[in-house]
Formats: structure tokens, sequence, C-alpha cells
């Protein structure tokens, strides 16, 4: 009895499946809303069904004939009774939603010749048969054999095409969007060393210091940190910079990734900018409300540390 009440409750699912399916859909505004959490609702409830009544079939010995007892039947059913409610799924969204292109043809043909509604025949007729020994041993094993067969191969076709498709797509999607970071990475790299190229001595030492940071390809570096020491009076201009609460984060970045050839020179002016870094936290952490890990990004810490490691 419990058989054919699950059988019932997958009915229930599958007949609703098909109704909203019969005719095309509206896809747009509230109406195309609920028409695709329709959908979603019944293919789920349609599979949770199916996979309690396929349970309860199996359980019953209506699939002991599938292969000799064991894991590998059971892995065997799993496989057709999940490949036909994908494919079931599949064929109802594509009968009204198709872009050319996406998948195999072929998909959209199962679809449009009502895939939805034959499909799951092919499984719950048989299944009808199933559930019963009695009703079992009195028909032909054709009857049922035969028709789940050819659901189960059909799904699984199916469902390995949209499972090889998305895969095939998926990877060529990474691909292109690999291909375009590496273009925008190429114009990048060569946009800032044109940028480097055309600093004269007279430039301020702030338009390039930030391409002297350590995680600057190698070339990039490598022209910014002669660019810098072109100007005569380089080092001055860098430990200006340390006094000023604005720029002296570009200060950081060049001692963080290049050794200083006189560290004495720096010490106090570093030093003055670390008080000063101790003297406007303590307020803000007063007149904030809501303090998070990144408030006190601004003050580039992380970089001053790693610069002091680097060089002191």
């Amino acid at each position: 009895m419990l058989g054919y009440i699950l059988l019932g409750f997958t009915l229930v699912f599958y007949i609703g499946l098909v109704s909203i399916n019969i005719s095309e859909p509206r896809t747009s505004g509230e109406a195309g809303m609920g028409y695709g959490l329709a959908l979603a609702a019944l293919g789920l409830g349609f599979t949770i069904c199916s996979l309690i009544l396929t349970i309860n079939v199996a359980n019953k010995g209506g699939l002991d004939w599938v292969l000799s007892a064991g894991a590998s039947r059971n892995v065997l059913i799993g496989i057709g009774w999940l490949s036909l409610a994908i494919a079931t799924f599949a064929c109802a969204v594509f009968k009204w939603e198709w872009h050319e292109g996406a998948f195999p043809k072929f998909l959209h043909w199962v679809a449009v010749h009502h895939g939805q509604i034959w499909l799951p025949l092919l499984m719950l007729v048989p299944y009808f048969f199933l559930l019963n020994a009695q009703t079992r041993a009195s028909i032909s094993p054709n009857v049922y054999k035969i028709p789940l067969i050819i659901g189960f191969a059909v799904s699984v076709i199916m469902s390995l095409t949209l499972l090889f498709t998305w895969f095939k797509t998926t990877v060529q999607e990474e691909a292109a969007q690999m291909e375009i970071a590496q273009t925008k990475d190429k114009i990048r790299h060569a946009d800032d060393l044109t940028l480097i190229a055309e600093q004269k001595p007279m430039d301020p030492l702030v338009n390039i210091l930030s391409y002297t940071a350590r995680f600057h390809d190698a070339d990039v570096r490598s022209a910014a940190l002669a660019k810098v020491k072109e100007k005569p009076d380089w080092e001055a201009q860098l430990l200006q910079l340390f006094e000023n609460d604005y720029y002296c984060s570009h200060a950081y970045t060049f001692i963080e990734g290049n050794k200083v050839e006189h560290p004495e020179k720096y010490l106090e002016p570093i030093n003055r900018s670390i008080l000063r870094i101790a003297a406007k936290i303590p307020d803000e952490i007063k007149e904030s409300n809501n303090l998070q890990h990144w408030t006190f990004e601004g003050y580039h810490i992380e970089r001053l540390l790693r610069a002091l490691t680097h060089n002191f």
C-alpha cells in the first residue's frame, strides 16, 4: 500500500510539472518569477517522491533483475533514477527556454517532443507493475524491463550531455576570462613602464614611488628605481615625505621593498611619523562608534612594520 501511495504522490508532482508546461508561460515580471518557482518546486517534489518510490520498489525486490545483489546494483539504479529526474526537469525547462548554441540541439528536440511527459512514464508505468510481486509474476518481464531500460538509457545520455556541455562551457568561459585578465595585465604593465619612462628629473618623486613596491613586476620596479635615483636629491625628497601625513605611506612603500644606503638618516623621520600615527589612533578609537578590521588600514601600519623589518 505504501508503494502505491508514493506512486500517487509522484504522479501528482508529475502531472503538475506537465500541466504548467503545456502552454508557453510568461517569462517576464511577476508571472515569470511565479512560473520559475512553480517549476522548481514541482521538479523538486517529483525528484524527492520518485527517489523514495524507487527505494521502495527496490526494497520489494522489483529491481532485483537489474544486476546481481550488491552495491553495483544500487549504484546503477541510483544513476538511472537521478539521470531521469535531471532529464525530466531539463525537458521542462528547455521546451520554452532555449538558447541556441548553449547545448546540443537534440536536447531541445527531446523537450519540444514532450520529453517531460513520456520520459517519466517510462519509469512510472513499470514501477506500477513492480510494486506488487503477484502482478509482476503475471506479466511478461519485457513489459517493465524494456521501458525502464529505455527511459534510464535515454536519461543517462541526456544527463551526460548536459554535464559535458556544462563542463566544456565552464572551461571555455574561464579560459576567456583568463585571456581578458592577461590582456589587461599586459596593457597595465605597458602603461606602467610608459609612465615611468616619461618622468622627468624635475617631476615629484611621489609620482613613481608606488612602482618601487615589492609586489610589482621586477622590470617595473627596476625601471622605477632607476628613475628615482636619476634625481640628484631623491633621498632628501624621500625623507621629506615622512613628515607628510598623506604621502608618508609612499615613503613606507619604498623602504619596504628596497634597501636604503644610509639607514641612520631615516630613523628620526620614521620615528616622528610613528608618533603622529600613535597620537591619532586613540582619538579615532574614541570618536568611532563602529570600529572594523579595516578602520586603521589608512595608516599603513603593516607596510611600516615590513619596512622596519626589511631595513632596520
